[in-house]
């Protein structure tokens, strides 16, 4: 028995098998995230402090297996993504900063080789990370950003 197909019901199929690969929900990669950093002077003799925001084109905490946002909060610079994605932090005035997971958590960034994060920001006030392999948990990852003589911010990761 043999299934012959019509060139008008090959190209119906062909169609829908190119819109299903193309759909949102099929193509719910991971975007590297940016978050943006900004050391405020409260104006009356108090201590700055460092914000952190996320504000971004396209929000991995959107994709269906991140779940949301219900634990990762963009007012305070929480990020989602996955394994060998790369996070950047950015500092408005290029002030220089560092990241540190002082709160308990791993750290879920590259340590050796070429891609390692030693967590300082350039002279640019940039800092870029890229993330583990697959042997990385998901979890929600805790740290600091530290500005010198500022009050730190107090961030989160989100890996899925």
């Amino acid at each position: 028995m043999s299934i012959t197909l019509n060139p008008r019901t090959l190209s119906c199929v062909l169609l829908l098998t190119i819109a299903a690969l193309c759909s949102p929900s099929g193509f719910a990669k991971a975007v590297e995230q940016k978050v943006r950093l900004q050391v405020v002077d409260p104006g009356d003799g108090a201590q700055c402090m460092v914000q952190a925001v996320f504000k971004g084109d396209h929000d991995n905490c959107k994709n269906d297996k991140a779940k949301g946002r219900d634990n990762c909060d963009k007012d305070t610079g929480c990020v989602c993504t996955r394994q060998e994605k790369h996070i950047t932090w950015e500092m408005e005035n290029k002030e220089p900063f560092t990241v540190t997971f002082d709160q308990g958590s791993a750290n879920p960034f590259v340590q050796k080789g070429s891609h390692e994060c030693d967590f300082k920001s350039n002279k640019k006030g940039k800092l870029r990370c890229r993330v583990k392999g697959k042997d990385v948990p998901s979890a929600l990852y805790s740290y600091a950003i530290n500005v010198p003589n500022c009050q730190s911010a107090h961030g989160k990761l989100k890996i899925y």
